[in-house]
């Protein structure tokens, strides 16, 4: 039932799928590499926390690049307990919950070399509780989170935030941890979001890379494919049985790749 039609989209769409996929596999490597994801994490954290209408909330594929480095830096440094000039993005991220979660550079120091990509958010509203009201012995009730919350300075949203949700919570900490981590995760789907078009806009460029480093034409290919059988088999083998040949048994397989080669070769053609 096969046809040299179906048989050309079929390699076809392998080729593109593979080249996909190594484009895909190259920016998820850039990422890692330039801790994207932690750092769009500390931008997300900082807009709900933090910031004071600077735009930080709006990445740009080069502005700001400064400021996630900054801000990056910040998390990664021990504060002294105190808001200042590190935020409450800083502070949170001291937390002996969230240092943990970093990667130690493997020295005597133990010092933190990595923000973790994603943070729970049960941990992180753990965290931040902590952070508004610090462990004295005695305890932790809703009046004391509003007591805190309420001498944040009035210009960090995270104060008026709060505020709300406390004032919505019926005088529950559970409700008021409950409402808390709704709004982490409502701000990790615009980080996610953000990503993502960070990565399709780089994931276009790398794929265009690729296609001109490897002379990749889907035109020439689906030409070559169709008029070459001996090509246009060993690519649907390819795709059909796992291997070239794999359907010749094991005593004759190597006289079958070797025909198949020569008759690839005497083509005279590539794939491209």
């Amino acid at each position: 039932m096969s046809s040299p039609v179906l048989d050309v989209v079929i390699a076809v769409v392998l080729t593109l799928g593979l080249t996909a996929l190594v484009a895909s596999a190259i920016v998820e490597w850039v990422g890692n590499l330039t801790r994207k994801r932690a750092k769009y994490l500390l931008r997300g954290l900082r807009n709900m926390l933090d910031a004071k209408g600077d735009g930080a909330g709006k990445p740009g594929p080069l502005a700001g690049a400064e400021a996630e480095k900054v801000l990056y830096d910040k998390a990664l440094t021990r504060t002294d307990g105190t808001v200042g000039d590190a935020g409450l993005t800083a502070l949170v991220f001291d937390h002996p919950m969230l240092r943990a979660m970093m990667q130690p550079r493997p020295s005597v120091a133990g010092e933190r070399t990595r923000v973790p990509p994603y943070v729970p958010a049960e941990m992180f509203s753990r965290a931040l509780l902590d952070t508004l009201v610090p462990g004295d012995g005695g305890p932790l009730t809703l009046d004391r989170v509003r007591a805190a919350v309420a001498g944040l300075d009035p210009s960090m949203p995270a104060r008026q935030a709060l505020l709300g949700l406390a004032d919505q919570s019926a005088a529950s900490l559970d409700d008021f941890r409950a409402g808390v981590e709704h709004w982490y995760d409502a701000q990790m789907d615009r980080v996610s979001g953000w990503y993502k078009r960070w990565a399709k806009r780089w994931l276009l460029v790398v794929a265009a890379g690729l296609c001109l480093a490897a002379n990749i034409d889907a035109y020439a290919i689906a030409g070559t494919l169709y008029r070459d059988p001996a090509v246009r088999a060993a690519v649907v083998g390819q795709v059909q049985q796992g291997s070239v040949c794999a359907g010749t048994p094991a005593g004759d397989r190597a006289s079958c790749v070797r025909e198949l080669v020569g008759a690839v070769e005497g083509t005279g053609r590539v794939l491209w």
